[in-house]
């Protein structure tokens, strides 16, 4: 066979290819992503509400337009539905009722395994939903949804995902008969966002799932691949001469807390106010008064030995409920609100050497916390947050008179946040954000100010998208300072093959952290992310995608290379739903650590390095199941490397009853970190560290309105270090006679244990106990139980709680006293 003849074999299987990637990604192509009329289904007016019993026997539902044909979007993409639904919709001068029929051969073989609300998308158990798309615009919209064991679940939606922080008060129930199950829903106005309009035209799907064949439908068919969840949702017409109530509710709380620490007890009653106000029918003001977050669940405390600040989540349900419309480019870390006090860790360089620190706060104290946001009828989302932290104080003691005085560590401090969301058509935006932080008498100030954008073509197929911000931090003390960072990225966001060319530039002065979140700035990268996704079962597979990706970084000052990244996966979805995962990352070549001497100017030799590991999730239906996750590097340095070890079984005990169980084992040898700084020489450790994590959560569900849990974990983590080297200007290292010790033996013991009633839609009680230790020292202990046996005996904090949230709502409370 001829050289020729080879490569037109070639160049023909190259255009092939290429010929069906076309196909199945420009505009007009056909083979899968051919444009489809959109379905519709009618709401009908009625003038006496329906019983929500979940028994559907009302007159009016035999008589309403029903949206059946649904559409699987998992296992067999495009495939009908195995089962028939249909779902049917009202309403009134009040609320939307939605009435399901959900048909099944094997009634007994429903799953309805109970879970908390909100957390039923990895549970055992069927479920329905509908979501709306109020305005229209094709991004944003509220999703609803009831489990076969009548748990509910409720979201936010944006282009980019579901927000499950948000709660709202609506009514549901579920019923199994002999046809399959039934669902009632109630979803009051006032639940609801919608423009002042005669006519309403809101964009609506249905879901279904069944779980004991892994399937999920929809009623208007969701296509694989295609990033835009509402663009491809159906219509609800005929709603006709609605308003938006009074949207005015009320939640006061009482709480009680008794603590003891380390022997020391004290008790404390707490009261305060949340208020929920509709300003009109678009814009809604959130305002918490004297806020009580004592419940909140503890962090995973970790061992941070990088230069980079720890991420925590946020667990404060004032500030997880409801920011999706803040949520942009890190700008706005909500644990900076209340957060540590500014100038708690410099005390020392304010007192006297006979003075001793013998109280120093580690949060400030929230006066009252304030959210508007809302969205117009011409799509433009508006959002401004506001909150006041009260100064905060240190106590010292002087150790030769007794003497005590106070320091201030944090002055009185405001914080706000605008937001301004343009939604554009085809899954497009243009949004600004600004962060502002005032400080009072002698304290620097901070502001932030950032322009994204998104746009996309007309079949939402490719997209550019960037933004660019600046940061100012002046006033008091600190002397002016102004940096930026802008991004831009251009991809192929549709079809089987997507890929994404991303660049970012972060000077070194760009600093939003004083509300926001920025690991690393002074750095530039340029980045290649592709991947290719089969969504369709074929041979023993479900679906399975590829990844390959290329970054090449830069320090910004000086002008200097970083590294050159490399990685890739494999991901495969079996039959069985066993998914597993191949993964591998890789810098080809050393890396100019410009960040780990924690000095500007200078950086550490950080060597080659390749990385290899693997990831397998058994099937959730079954009541046994596990993950389990191993990974290795090898470094082009004789005996360094780390391996990584995750496992976590799980174990369906009932419907009401399940526990999970999990640990980790990250041990890295002869790892190089910074220890110290002495006069501008600069001094890294070679060290063994090994971490191990033991942690298991379990629940206990009594119905679908009270539960039991439980949370607890053991994190202990280890430093030990056996020899240091002086860090050359090359970036190699060099022999070094210095020898303080810095081994760190860190251990986090936290439990908590939480039993909910959500006695009324929006109204619960909650009890909580909580457990906490935190050590840390320089004795390396190698045996597990006597390292445990030792972290039992330390200084720990135990609380038991009760806290009582009760919702008022306007216009009810108003009936009730007409009534009187």
């Amino acid at each position: 066979m001829s050289v020729n003849f080879i490569s037109f074999l070639l160049m023909f299987r190259r255009f092939i290819l290429l010929v069906a990637i076309l196909a199945i990604t420009v505009p007009g192509g056909r083979v899968l992503y051919a444009q489809q009329p959109k379905k519709c289904v009618k709401a009908c007016r009625i003038k006496t509400p329906v019983v929500i019993d979940g028994k559907l026997n009302e007159p009016v539902w035999d008589s309403a337009e029903k949206a059946s044909g649904f559409t699987q979007l998992s296992p067999r993409p495009g495939a009908g539905s195995a089962l028939p639904t249909e779902v049917s919709i009202f309403y009134d001068d009040n609320a939307v009722y939605i009435g399901a029929m959900l048909y099944d051969n094997h009634p007994d073989s429903i799953l309805k395994q109970l879970t908390g609300r909100d957390d039923f998308e990895y549970a055992n158990t069927d479920a329905f939903g509908v979501a709306f798309d109020t305005y229209g615009d094709q991004q944003n919209g509220f999703a609803f949804f009831v489990t076969a064991g009548g748990v509910q679940a409720d979201a936010k939606i944006r282009f980019d995902g579901f927000d499950y922080s948000w709660n709202a008060a609506w009514f549901s129930k579920a019923r199994i008969s002999d046809k399959g199950w039934a669902v009632e829903m109630k979803i009051p106005y006032s639940a609801l966002r919608f423009p002042k309009s005669a006519v309403q035209n809101w964009g609506v799907n249905f879901t279904r799932t069944i779980r004991r064949t892994r399937e999920k439908s929809y009623w208007s068919t969701i296509t694989p691949g295609v990033s835009n969840y509402f663009s491809q949702a159906g219509e609800l017409h005929d709603v006709h001469d609605i308003l938006s109530p009074i949207r005015l509710a009320f939640l006061p709380y009482l709480s009680a807390y008794g603590q003891n620490f380390d022997g020391a007890y004290s008790k404390t009653i707490n009261g305060g106010l949340d208020i929920k106000y509709g300003i009109n029918e678009s814009f809604t003001l959130d305002l918490t008064l004297v806020p009580d977050f004592g419940q909140t669940l503890y962090d995973n405390k970790v061992l941070n030995l990088s230069p980079v600040e720890v991420r925590y989540d946020e667990r404060r349900y004032f500030f997880t409920e409801g920011i999706d419309l803040f949520n942009k480019n890190d700008l706005f870390y909500s644990r900076r609100v209340g957060g540590s006090p500014i100038n708690s860790g410099r005390l020392n360089s304010s007192i006297d050497s006979t003075e001793l620190v013998i109280q120093n706060p580690a949060t400030t104290k929230l006066y009252n916390a304030t959210k508007i946001s809302g969205r117009t009828k011409g799509n433009l989302g508006i959002g401004f947050f506001n909150a006041v932290a009260a100064p905060a104080y240190a106590t010292v003691r002087d150790t030769i008179n007794g003497r005590e005085r106070k320091l201030e560590t944090a002055p009185l401090t405001n914080y706000n946040v605008i937001v301004l969301d343009q939604a554009l058509k085809h899954n497009s935006y243009i949004s600004f954000i600004n962060t502002n932080v005032l400080r009072k008498e002698n304290s620097y100030n901070a502001n932030v100010s950032a322009l994204l954008f998104r746009f996309c073509n007309k079949s939402n197929s490719y997209a550019i998208s960037g933004s660019s911000d600046v940061s100012d931090i002046s006033g008091g003390n600190a002397k002016a300072d102004i940096g930026y960072r802008y991004y831009l990225a251009l991809g192929k966001i549709k079809g089987n093959y997507l890929a994404t060319f991303s660049t970012q530039t972060i000077s070194d002065r760009f600093n939003p952290n004083d509300l926001g979140y920025l690991g690393r700035n002074n750095l530039s990268y340029y980045a290649l992310n592709q991947s290719y996704n089969i969504y369709k079962p074929f041979w023993i597979a479900n679906s399975a995608s590829s990844s390959f990706n290329i970054s090449y970084n830069k320090i910004f000052n000086p002008d200097a290379f970083y590294s050159f990244n490399i990685n890739g996966s494999e991901n495969m979805t079996f039959k069985n739903f066993l998914s597993s995962s191949l993964y591998w990352d890789t810098k080809p070549f050393s890396t100019n650590d410009y960040f780990e001497p924690r000095t500007p100017g200078r950086f550490y030799l950080y060597p080659r390095y390749f990385n290899i590991g693997g990831y397998v999730s058994s099937d959730y239906r079954k009541k046994f199941a596990c993950d389990a996750e191993l990974n290795h590097s090898s470094f082009a340095e004789p005996g360094r490397n780390s391996t990584y070890i995750f496992l976590s079984p799980r174990y369906r005990f009932s419907d009401k009853f399940s526990m999970v169980y999990r640990v980790e084992n990250t041990a890295s040898k002869n790892e190089v970190g910074f220890v110290n700084n002495v006069n501008g020489d600069i001094y890294l450790g070679t060290r063994d560290v090994n971490t191990f994590v033991n942690a298991l959560t379990g629940a206990y569900i009594f119905n679908n309105r009270m539960s039991l849990s439980l949370d607890a974990r053991h994190y202990w983590s280890q430093a030990k270090y056996s020899k240091y080297s002086l860090l050359n200007m090359d970036g190699t290292l060099s022999p070094s006679a210095y020898n303080t010790n810095h081994n760190i033996n860190f251990n986090s013991f936290n439990i908590y244990t939480s039993f909910v009633w959500q006695f009324k839609p929006g109204s619960e009680m909650s009890i909580v106990y909580q457990n906490s230790i935190y050590s840390s020292g320089q004795m390396i202990e190698h045996n597990y139980f006597n390292n445990l046996n030792q972290t039992l005996a330390a200084a720990q904090s135990n609380s038991l709680s009760i806290k009582v949230i009760y919702y008022l709502d306007y216009l009810t409370l108003k009936s009730s006293l007409k009534k009187v």
